[in-house]
């Protein structure tokens, strides 16, 4: 078959390079139109469903909304995980949908039962709002707008009405988010002495302002012309307006609003703020659509914001554009992977010409590279898959690999050509490429079976590394398809005429020096065992003393801080402390930007508390080692600010941690129990234990406890007396300190709320609640004081589940590369120092959770694939004895992967032991070719089985390896290299393994392999050698 195949690539030799033209010139095509990310969707799809629940406890919230709705999810069809926080006044509940599920179907399933649920839920909790599917970056960019000559509620303004709904109409957005400025409101501010003086309650003041909005249809006239429709324009849309209502009649005169309550334009109450450059200002966070590409809808904001600007800067407003912009990390990872791939190819093509000493060979050889390459992207490009930095990285991998195919048929075609005399060049070029192309296929479906167990990860690591595997083995496959047909038919066309070159003088003295080396080592197959078995036991020692770790620490030039102040700060002291911390931040050289975010906004995707923030630091371009200087200076910055509990992380890493955890930290220990009290208690012994680990630093407890709350615990006699509801009492403190909003106005599209509420000095003073008054049933005015006790105590400011238990948790990141290592000290400490009350368990999350699962799952793929790599080698051969000779190369391949880990510091990531597991794969190749040309050699070309013809065999194959092994390597040489730099953080500690196996497996292929055919390859029976193999051939 196989034999057929080449035959008519031979005889069609122009129509087979005129297909393959044609096939390049499509692939190219469709490469320079698709679509680039920087990783693929590796957070499985979530959706936040967010209740408002004005004025209730994070404990009311728990029990009246949260509890309902996760009964009501947990366990709806495509719901892997339902987690939730309980804050003050607000209900979220994140669901994450299962990898595989139609997202959009899991939404709606989620939507059907918040249906079903929300008349369940207490009357003043609002709708709930399911939030759009985002992608799994979610942050679009992040732009700041400042402004020295309008107000905060100006610069709201402009940036709700103006600019917010060009972003939301550019395609890929899914969500704009405001934070900062001032929203206004007209606010009713009752003065409480007035209404006593007038016999009157917040209540009668509410109907009054509801009364005067009220907006209702007149109906129309019928003329025999026309009808006219008739608009009582009754409600008031203005301050004055509204200050003129009357609230009751009375016989001195009707009684306004305004005797009673200031009514003003004012600043809605906040939940939060931000800080541009450390000054006041407004933010617009995006985020991009599930599935859409960032890098296109970047642009298109971008595009946006630069029609806005004209106007903008006219108005006096100045833009941070770029405050986070994830597309940076985008372009430059994408930048630095092309960059090695380029530079990969120049270092091939010189090895080429180095050892052919000829352009037409070298070429014949090179094209492979773009044909196979270009059909990997052209496959995930029908499959609809985004081109991203994990494609890319797997293709600069398989860079040497996917031309090894090409130089093997190459080096061989010419070397029989120089051999050939008289026969034909099409039949020498047909018989050179049958004799290498059998071994080959079995070497490129063995790379292919050691790289299966990488495309069968599931989770976080086969969302990363599937990707890369498959486009591996994608474009191995196309180069095992280039090798069969264009390689032949290109050799026809540009060697059949041509004297073919000489082999290179450096080659003769390399073939002398390396017979002169390997002959004293033939008759020593034991020594060859022995030194095999010494390297393999030092690296299998080597790799137990490893630390471990799941994904580096990616470039992003950008780190998220998270920054908590002491249990019921205020937003401005908080703001006071983010200004300082800002310049703070802002001196230290590389910082180009910063940004602030306080608490929450509306429908964002985090909810704090207002004593919670976020800075977003962005870097200016500067390297890794430079990366790693600022991050150090930032953690000092924050270590000079006592009583604030920090953490900084990159914002992938941030993202990571929440897809493994639910928290942003490597490190993740959570307490679930019943009782509260005695989750902070183990939470708080949990923190300190960690603090007293070395390399523990970012120690948070994320939900501690001692919140301040006034409590107004009603007198039940008393309110009886005066004919109060307890629903009377409650409308009241909402009345007063929360602004209960009761009416809405318009102004052309804007629409502004009008709430009730007392005055300024009121909020300030905890005290002045027990001087509200209340009206009951009877008629009669009572101040609070007499029928409810107010006091000050403590509360929860959140409560967290996870799966409907109750939870808390403590988190921290790691000071060293070592996070498994970490995690088993700290578990090791918390069993020994912490005893967990009744009731209470704990479980470990985070990275070195993930690393561990995933070094579990890929260990077991690659042993169920070794047996199928087993049982095609004996299938291949004939027997079990080359599949040991050829295993045998495995232990020096691990050393010299184990000697690079060493090299780049003792942590294991992930990238790495997937780059041991490409390492056989390549390694084999080598044995593969040696073994079957031996066989070749005696069952072939008649040569007796002995050290002559090992040695024969040997000098044969010394070129191709050398250049195979020389192409792979340099090919990974840049990736290798630039280990640690953006887009090459997973990729770079991969390709350093190979390199160094690769280096170490040739030496075992060249110098202790032999030995070894020699002894082993065949058996001996009545003193005589007999061959209980089948000889690898193609027919």
């Amino acid at each position: 078959m196989l034999r057929a195949i080449l035959a008519l690539c031979l005889r069609h030799a122009r129509l087979t390079i005129l297909l393959s033209a044609l096939f390049t010139a499509y692939a190219a095509y469709l490469y320079s139109r698709a679509e680039f990310e920087v990783f693929p969707e590796f957070v499985p799809a979530q959706a936040s469903v967010q209740v408002e629940a004005p004025g209730l406890t994070a404990g009311q919230v728990e029990l009246l909304v949260t509890t309902p709705i996760e009964n009501v999810l947990n366990g709806a069809t495509g719901v892997e995980d339902v987690r939730s926080q309980s804050i003050q006044g607000l209900a979220v509940v994140d669901v994450t949908f299962r990898r595989g599920e139609d997202p959009y179907r899991a939404r709606q399933v989620v939507a059907e039962r918040l249906a079903e649920v929300s008349g369940r839920l207490p009357a003043s909790a609002g709708a709930p709002t399911l939030s759009p599917l985002t992608s799994s970056t979610m942050d679009l960019l992040k732009i700041g707008f400042r402004s020295d000559t309008l107000s905060p509620m100006e610069l709201r303004d402009i940036a709700q009405w103006t600019i917010r709904p060009r972003l939301l109409a550019t395609p890929g957005v899914a969500r704009a988010t405001l934070f900062g400025g001032e929203l206004p409101r007209i606010e009713v501010r009752v003065r409480p002495e007035d209404l006593f003086a007038y016999n009157l309650s917040l209540t009668d003041v509410s109907q009054a302002v509801r009364d005067a909005t009220t907006i209702r249809g007149g109906g129309f006239v019928e003329t025999a012309a026309q009808r006219i429709t008739i608009e009582p324009r009754t409600d008031a849309v203005t301050a004055d307006d509204l200050a003129a209502v009357v609230v009751s009649p009375s016989t001195d005169g009707p009684i306004r609003l305004r005797d009673v309550a200031d009514v003003t334009v004012a600043p809605t109450p906040k939940f939060g703020d931000t800080l541009i450059m450390g000054k006041s200002g407004v933010l617009i966070t995006t985020a991009t659509q599930y599935g859409a590409n960032t890098l296109t809808v970047t642009h298109a904001v971008e595009a946006a914001i630069e029609d806005l600007r004209p106007s903008l800067e006219a108005q006096g407003i100045t833009i941070y554009p770029d405050l986070h912009r994830p597309a940076n990390f985008i372009e430059s990872a994408l930048a630095g992977i092309r960059d090695d791939l380029l530079i990969g190819t120049v270092l091939i093509v010189l090895v080429l010409l180095a050892f052919t000493r000829n352009l037409r060979v070298a070429f014949i050889a090179f094209v492979s590279i773009p044909l196979s390459l270009l059909a990997a992207t052209t496959v995930f490009d029908l499959m609809g898959q985004t081109i991203n930095t994990m494609i890319l990285g797997g293709l600069a991998v398989a860079l040497g690999v996917v031309i090894d195919d090409a130089v093997i048929g190459a080096e061989n075609i010419l070397r029989r050509l120089r051999e050939r005399k008289d026969r034909p060049v099409a039949e020498v070029i047909l018989d050179a490429s049958v004799e290498v192309r059998a071994p080959v296929i079995y070497a490129t479906l063995i790379l292919a079976l050691t790289m299966l167990p990488v495309v069968l990860l599931t989770g976080l690591q086969g969302a990363f590394f599937a990707p890369l595997a498959l486009a591996f083995i994608l474009a191995t496959f196309a180069s095992m398809a280039v090798a069969i047909t264009i390689t032949p038919a290109l050799s026809l066309l540009l060697l059949a005429h041509r004297v073919p070159p000489s082999e290179p003088g450096f080659l003769h003295w390399v073939k002398r020096g390396h017979a002169a080396l390997l002959h004293p080592l033939l008759p020593r197959p034991r020594l060859a065992l022995a030194l095999s078995a010494v390297i393999g036991l030092a690296a299998v020692i080597g790799v137990t003393r490893f630390g471990a770790e799941l994904l580096p620490q990616f470039r992003e030039g950008h780190y998220v801080l998270a920054v908590v102040g002491p249990s019921g700060a205020s937003l401005e002291w908080m703001e006071d402390v983010g200004g300082r911390l800002s310049n703070d931040l802002l001196a230290i050289d590389g910082i180009a930007t910063v940004e602030q975010q306080i608490g929450r906004a509306e429908a964002a995707e985090d909810t704090f508390p207002p004593n919670e923030s976020e800075f977003h630091v962005e870097l200016q371009h500067v390297s890794g080692p430079e990366e790693d200087r600022i991050l150090t200076a930032i953690r000092d910055v924050l270590g000079s600010y006592p009583g604030l509990e920090t953490e900084a992380m990159t914002f992938l890493g941030d993202r990571i941690g929440e897809s493994l955890s639910g928290e942003t930290a490597a490190i993740v220990v959570s307490a679930y129990g019943p009782d509260l009290d005695a989750l902070d208690q183990v939470a708080a012994r949990i923190a300190a234990t960690i603090k007293s680990v070395d390399g523990s630093t970012d120690v948070r407890i994320q939900t501690p406890p001692g919140a301040p709350v006034m409590a107004v615990e009603p007198d039940r006699m008393a309110l009886g007396v005066h004919g109060i509801s307890l629903g009377d009492l409650a409308d009241t403190v909402e009345m007063a300190y929360q602004g209960q909003s009761v009416a809405q106005v318009s102004d052309g599209q804007r629409i502004t709320d009008i709430a009730i509420t007392l005055p300024p000095a009121y909020a300030i003073d905890p005290e002045a609640v027990s001087s509200l008054p209340i009206r009951g049933s009877t008629g009669t005015l009572a101040a609070l004081g007499t029928v409810a006790q107010p006091f000050l105590t403590t509360d929860r400011a959140a409560i967290t589940h996870n799966a409907g238990r109750r939870r808390q948790v403590v988190t921290a990141n790691a000071t060293v590369r070592d996070v498994a290592g970490m995690q088993q000290r700290i578990s090791a400490a918390i069993g020994a120092q912490v005893s967990l009350p009744k009731g209470v368990y704990l479980e470990y999350g985070g990275v070195a959770e993930g690393q561990a699962a995933a070094q579990r799952e890929l260990l077991i793929n690659v042993g169920i694939a070794a047996i199928g790599i087993v049982i095609l080698l004996v299938v291949a051969f004939g027997g079990g004895r080359a599949a040991a000779l050829i295993f045998s190369t495995a232990p020096s391949a691990l050393a010299g992967g184990v000697l690079m880990v060493w090299l780049e510091g003792g942590t294991l990531s992930l990238g790495a032991l997937v780059g041991f597991v490409t390492l056989f794969g390549i390694a084999a190749r080598n044995g593969i070719l040696l073994v079957s040309h031996t066989d070749h050699l005696v069952s072939h070309e008649g040569h007796a089985f002995g050290e002559a013809t090992i040695q024969l065999a040997a000098s044969e194959r010394l070129t191709p390896i050398l250049m195979t092994a020389l192409v792979t390597g340099l090919g990974m040489l840049p990736l290798a290299l630039q280990s640690g730099e953006a887009g090459r953080e997973v990729q770079g500690p991969m390709a350093g393994v190979i390199l160094g196996g690769l280096v170490t497996s040739t030496l075992m292929t060249l110098f202790l392999l032999p030995p070894l055919i020699l002894a082993y390859r065949h058996g001996r029976t009545q003193g005589t050698l007999t061959p209980p193999y089948k000889p690898v051939e193609a027919t």
